[in-house]
């Protein structure tokens, strides 16, 4: 049996597929909620490079913390803390609204 490592961004990238229309659906979401001063799509792609999120900025800590949430993620779980999150922002708030928009396919059946 061949085992291999996956890296922090390698599993972020899995997740975007398992995202209805993958980082581009979950980052028009964050730019809805929180402004296009958070970044574009190239800005969170480069997530998928990490190796350690404890290697990131704060912005790119928060923006990592934006990414695993419209992906219907825990943060927490993947090394991201909620203290990431602006003052200003709701955290519970902007949880509940980016997975409202934003679909994740799990192991529910389709709908046409």
């Amino acid at each position: 049996m061949i085992t291999r490592e996956v890296l922090w961004g390698d599993a972020l990238a899995v997740e975007m597929f398992r995202t209805s229309g993958g980082l581009k659906a979950a980052v028009e979401a964050i730019v809805t909620q929180v402004g296009p001063a958070v970044g574009t799509r190239n800005t969170f792609a480069k997530l998928m490079h990490v190796t350690d999120p404890a290697d990131l900025s704060m912005k790119d800590k928060w923006r990592a913390w934006l990414l695993l949430v419209a992906v219907h993620e825990d943060p927490a779980d993947w090394g991201i803390d909620d203290d990431v999150v602006p003052k200003s922002i709701k955290a519970e708030a902007l949880k509940k609204d980016l997975r409202q928009m934003v679909r994740h396919q799990g192991l529910e059946p389709r709908t046409r």
